[in-house]
């Protein structure tokens, strides 16, 4: 009877060492087959991702795309034209306006007297806009005088002193 406990453990243990083989060459093979499908994934991923090969399948998208990220960009970026310049701009519209008016008014008689319609053009354009120039430096400087002279007033009346300004 031993021997037969003997041959039945042999036997559980023959069992155990195969089934231990073969678990050890099924987590082998189980561990290649998921490597070969992570490496087939990462394929597929980088296919897709792969920006050169959109355009080369999608040109007119990409062109599309492209663009609307240009215009999207010049929009944020785009620059802003200080107060200055846009009053420069406005007063070159005006003169431009003012002189074309003339022109148009009177442009007959000075076409057959003068060289060139531009000269007057030209010549109109610097006296308007000097003109122009001269009454908003006037404004500024009775609105920086006014302000300055009001400070002077009212400085007089909280000292209680009748002099003259001081210009």
């Amino acid at each position: 009877m031993a021997e037969t406990t003997n041959i039945a453990a042999q036997r559980a243990q023959n069992e155990s060492e195969r089934s231990a083989r073969e678990i050890r060459q099924d987590i082998e093979a189980k561990r290649e087959s998921i490597s070969q499908t992570v490496d087939k994934l990462g394929e597929r991923i980088h296919q897709t991702l792969d920006w050169r090969e959109y355009v080369s399948q999608r040109p007119f998208i990409a062109l599309g795309v492209a663009a609307g990220v240009g215009f999207l960009l010049s929009g944020i970026f785009k620059r802003r034209p200080t107060p200055q310049e846009r009053i420069m701009d406005a007063f070159a519209e005006v003169t431009e306006d003012i002189a074309d008016r003339i022109t148009d008014f009177a442009g007959e008689t000075f076409k057959r007297r003068l060289v060139s319609g531009r000269t007057v053009k030209a010549a109109l354009t610097g006296v308007v806009t000097k003109a122009a120039m001269d009454y908003a430096r006037n404004q500024l400087s009775g609105m920086v005088t006014g302000t300055n002279k009001q400070a002077q007033v009212e400085h007089r009346g909280q000292t209680g002193s009748n002099s003259a300004p001081i210009h």
